[in-house]
């Protein structure tokens, strides 16, 4: 329970960041407007499912997010730096997170199928789900907050 109020609680927050993030230079392929829609619009999915246990558009989710961290890694500033480390740290974070949320929810798809008693709220996978959601919010709010050209008012 405590892991679904602190999803929730930082869902939240990217609510109040996402509505006003400005253009991010690096982001040439898509309109970063865009990127962070479809993210958000797919975190807020994940949180859903998360809480209500029906975990059926997460895999299309995951997957978008997947393709947003492989975006972020083509963007990475150019040459050995500390930024480039950390902007690919932060990618390369956000995609195994949203990798192995994608094979968690494909467990729990096909454990909750299969399963002839009631779902267990505190079944082990639910908090790994949990757990890596968290993560994925975390890898989000980091790295826009570093490399965010302006702060937001």
């Amino acid at each position: 329970m405590i892991r679904a109020r602190t999803a929730a609680g930082l869902a939240a927050c990217i609510a109040l960041m996402g509505t006003s993030v400005p253009t991010l230079a690096l982001a040439e392929q898509t309109p970063i407007k865009k990127l962070m829609g479809d993210n958000f619009s797919g975190l807020q999915t994940i949180l859903i499912s998360l809480i209500t246990s029906n975990y059926e558009a997460v895999p299309a989710q995951a997957n978008v997010i997947h393709e947003h961290a492989v975006e972020l890694a083509d963007m990475a500033p150019a040459g050995p730096s500390a930024d480039r480390q950390a902007f690919l740290s932060y990618a390369y974070n956000l995609d195994a997170h949203a990798l192995d949320i994608k094979s968690i929810v494909e467990l729990l798809i096909q454990h909750d199928k299969e399963r002839a008693q009631p779902r267990l709220a505190t079944d082990h996978l639910r908090g790994a789900l949990a757990a890596h959601y968290g993560g994925m919010v975390t890898m989000c709010v980091a790295c826009h907050n570093r490399f965010r050209q302006t702060v937001i008012p």
